[in-house]
């Protein structure tokens, strides 16, 4: 062991630049990676919620719904929006009043439980049926489009929704929390430690870990957008106090040889040991979530 350090400390440079290089099929990596938002595909196919979905796709052609409701509008202009409702790409249909009733039957004519069920007050409510399951992208674009047709007196809610609002609001606060992560440590790194260079380079080491990790999810094909948003804070956390060990070790070394190389050398076959140990413990605890019956621990 103490030979690799040997080499690893002679060709410090050769690595640096290997590093740099590898970055380039890791962001490629990345690139075709495909992201997965629908969670329920991570259900075991034999739970009655995904076959009862399946079923109602493949008999019915619709597998999961939106409720729309507008508040403030003409009995037309819903009718209108209704149609560009139906427009869209994966919507299947779109229930309202006027499935049931002519436009031109007033609203106080129609049996009461029709009407409770389309209206309330200044608010009316119609039902969008979407030609794929409930978290599929499908359904979530169809939805994101939904919104951007209606205006603010329409609000459309229901599962495809719920899921969509989470998914963004995921993909758009994930970057912040990563660098507030970032922030922190680097600030907690600079009060420990008495270099001002050190912790921005443990921190650039780890970043280029975390860009590694993503760019091999290609070799799986695509990873959920929960994990997405998650390995950068997780890896930071989980790896950085390896490189605080192994910088410990060196300062040790540093004292008993006058060279540098020799006393890295030292320090990471010091280190592996500490590492090693630590590792494979937070690998079998990692290893542990492939056992779920939720497919997500394995992602």
């Amino acid at each position: 062991m103490i030979k690799f350090g040997k080499w690893i400390a002679k060709h410090k440079v050769i690595i640096v630049i290997i590093s740099m290089l590898l970055l380039i099929p890791s962001f490629l990596g990345m690139a075709a990676t495909r992201v997965n938002y629908d969670i329920l595909s991570y259900l075991p196919e034999s739970l009655e919620t995904v076959e009862g979905q399946d079923i109602m796709v493949d008999e019915f052609g619709m597998g999961a719904f939106s409720m729309v409701v507008v508040e403030d509008m003409e009995l037309k202009d819903v009718a209108a929006l209704k149609e560009k409702f139906q427009s869209v790409e994966h919507v299947k249909d779109v229930l309202w009043y006027d499935s049931v009733a002519d436009l031109s039957i007033p609203v106080s004519m129609i049996p009461e439980k029709f009407k409770d069920g389309f209206f309330n007050g200044d608010a009316t409510m119609m039902i969008a049926l979407f030609d794929n399951t409930t978290s599929s992208d499908a359904a979530m674009e169809a939805v994101s489009d939904m919104r951007k047709i209606a205006n603010e007196q329409c609000f459309i809610s229901g599962m495809s929704g719920v899921v969509t609002d989470i998914k963004n609001l995921a993909l758009e606060e994930m970057p912040i929390y990563v660098v507030i992560a970032a922030c922190l440590s680097l600030l907690v790194l600079l009060l420990a430690m008495d270099s001002l260079v050190i912790p921005v380079l443990f921190l650039l080491s780890v970043g280029l870990a975390v860009v590694y990790n993503l760019g091999t999810n290609i070799f799986f094909g695509e990873v959920c957008y929960i994990t997405k948003s998650l390995t950068a804070v997780l890896q930071l956390g989980v790896t950085m106090d390896y490189s605080i060990f192994l910088l410990n070790s060196f300062e040790n070394y540093k004292k008993k040889y006058d060279s540098k190389d020799r006393a890295m050398a030292h320090a990471i076959a010091d280190t592996f040991k500490s590492v090693a140990g630590s590792s494979v413990t937070t690998i079998a605890g990692f290893l542990a979530l492939c056992v779920m019956t939720f497919a997500l621990g394995r992602d």
